[in-house]
């Protein structure tokens, strides 16, 4: 006589491997999203070191020409002093409360010395 067939349980073991490809996955996402924002020019900052600098000759360039706005970063006080000319005045103190009121298309060049 024969012994009846036993259905043997297996685990699961597509859930592992979905979780891993799924990691995999948003690696690569992320990887291929910083390099299509530094490649458009526009990288992600992480510290000030990250931050594009640029000579004092292209910013004047940039400002006469028209493509970029001048944002003098020191305080009021600082800023009514002296400022460079056709700069406006965003102290550093209350740039992060300001930053919806800015035109994301417009190209700011800072400046606090």
């Amino acid at each position: 006589m024969q012994k009846p067939y036993k259905k043997v349980k297996r685990k699961n073991t597509s859930l592992p491997v979905i979780l891993v490809l799924a990691a995999v996955l948003v690696g690569l996402g992320i990887l291929v999203y910083q390099g299509v924002r530094a490649l458009s020019g526009n990288p992600i900052i992480k510290s000030q070191d990250d931050v594009p600098r640029i000579s004092v000759e292209e910013a004047y360039q940039a400002v006469r020409d028209g493509e970029a706005l001048l944002v003098d970063t020191r305080s009021a006080e600082q800023y009514a002093a002296q400022h460079a000319v056709g700069a406006i005045n965003l102290p550093v103190d209350n740039l992060e409360s300001q930053l919806a009121s800015l035109d994301p298309d417009q190209w700011y060049i800072t400046y606090c010395t």
